[in-house]
């Protein structure tokens, strides 16, 4: 028979197994904001990596909350392709939707189209760009399904590695 002093550090552990489960999926945020999880231990850290090597997982809902929407973005640095591949879930069953179109085009900052990099009724789930300049960036993604839904994504280019 356990003591109770087992018993209670074992409740301890799971109340901290439990809070921590809670705040790992708290992650996806509503009202079109995004968090970045880095690594296979999906430690969060900010917005900049700095190899090829390094991929980040983005991942919120869209602005009226209709879908999930998880970007794996693999950076490698000014001037260098960053490959984003785009995966739109149901927001409330979390099932991947296969087919979706979307509009797609990058702003350097939160305002400033970047010439060239519209691209309209798009199916693919991996687009590219060739970014020039470090510097934070805006990736967004909107009219999902022919909806009003969007959602944005900042992220970080860092300068080319010499």
């Amino acid at each position: 028979m356990k003591s109770k002093k087992i018993i209670t550090t074992e409740f301890a552990i799971l109340a901290v197994l439990a809070l921590l489960l809670t705040i790992n999926s708290s992650f996806a945020q509503s009202n079109n904001k995004t968090d970045i999880i880095v690594d296979e231990e999906r430690e969060v850290k900010n917005y900049s990596t700095t190899s090829k090597e390094a991929a980040a997982m983005l991942e919120g809902t869209s602005k009226y909350g209709k879908y999930k929407v998880q970007l794996n973005w693999t950076t490698d640095n000014t001037g260098k392709e960053n490959v984003f591949t785009i995966h739109f879930l149901d927001a409330k069953t979390g099932i991947e939707l296969p087919g979706v179109t979307y509009f797609i085009m990058l702003f350097k900052g939160e305002t400033s189209l970047l010439d060239g990099t519209i691209r309209k009724n798009q199916t693919s789930s991996q687009q590219t760009y060739i970014i020039k300049d470090e510097g934070i960036y805006n990736l967004r993604l909107s009219s999902i399904d022919g909806s009003r839904e969007k959602i944005d994504f900042l992220i970080q280019i860092p300068l080319r590695q010499q």
